[in-house]
């Protein structure tokens, strides 16, 4: 299974507003915090680095409540993500920092989820610093969920936002019968990785009109038939990617954007040989794109 399906985090979201909760949530013995500096968090060689309050104060020194993120609940323990200023202060925490990516391998699934909550939420913390609408200073309010515009004329509050991107399975029948999937490569990739077309989507357009102009404008391919298979979150900043599956109109590859370097059409066999004779190089196992690859091998 892919990563990021956790789903048993409580948000609760209705207790955000809540400052007599979100304080003994904070006060409470059992509670654990997870510093984090942007796309960065405090880590160990087993994983994330979680602190109690006691070690988190002991390292950081004095407190902010502004700096706290309510990550939610579950069975019965609290989760904080606590942002600290910089990569130095980060480090002064325990002697190792990590990205998600490279703690995915080792992270259990909780907190390959926590952590992907946390960092993507800081993320959106580390560019909303000033107000889009009088350039004033924002500062954090609601446990972490919200941003407030420091000018008291203006007062805008900004809230977290997700950037939505597509990836489809674009696949085909040939004349003699053989179904073929469509990959493509860009690059900056290491030597022979493929994966599936993707990109954001635009701003007026749905997305299944995302997945067609994205095909488009990436291999000059017309679709139908795009159905919706499933999603994932994907904190690299801060995304949702949302996984579908098409039938192409056309198969004559045109690399129009030049956004990828090579695209080709596999058969199932030819995958299999490939990736035998160390040729190609699937997604790695954790993303959506190597799930709806492997779901379309079976």
């Amino acid at each position: 299974m892919f990563t990021f399906q956790f789903d048993q985090l409580n948000r609760q979201g209705e207790m955000r507003q809540d400052n007599a909760f979100i304080k003994s949530a904070i006060d409470h013995p059992n509670t654990l915090f997870l510093p984090v500096f942007r796309q960065t968090v405090s880590s160990t060689e087993k994983g994330a680095n979680w602190l109690s309050k006691s070690e988190l104060a002991e390292r950081v020194g004095k407190l902010s409540d502004i700096h706290f993120i309510y990550l939610g609940l579950i069975d019965e323990q609290h989760y904080f993500a606590y942002r600290v200023s910089g990569q130095q202060a980060l480090e002064t925490i325990s002697s190792n920092s990590s990205n998600l990516r490279s703690l995915i391998a080792v992270l259990n699934e909780r907190d390959s989820y926590l952590v992907n909550v946390a960092t993507a939420l800081n993320q959106w913390h580390s560019v909303h610093q000033f107000c889009g609408y009088c350039g004033n200073e924002t500062y954090a309010m609601d446990s972490g969920f919200v941003r407030k515009c420091s000018n008291q004329e203006c007062a805008k509050q900004h809230f977290p936002r997700t950037d939505p991107a597509i990836i489809v399975a674009i696949t085909h029948t040939d004349d003699k019968g053989h179904e073929k999937i469509l990959l493509g490569r860009q690059s900056t990739w290491e030597e022979n990785r493929y994966s599936n077309v993707a990109g954001f989507v635009e701003p007026g357009e749905s997305l299944e009109q995302a997945v067609k102009r994205e095909a488009l404008e990436e291999v000059g391919i017309e679709l139908s038939q795009v159905e919706y298979i499933t999603s994932q979150p994907w904190p690299f900043p801060q995304s949702v990617m949302l996984g579908f599956k098409a039938k192409a109109v056309t198969t004559e590859i045109i690399l129009k954007d030049k956004e990828l370097e090579n695209a080709a059409w596999f058969s199932r066999e030819e995958i299999h040989n490939l990736i035998k004779a160390e040729k190609l190089i699937l997604p790695m196992n954790y993303s959506i794109s190597r799930h709806i690859i492997d779901l379309w091998l079976k």
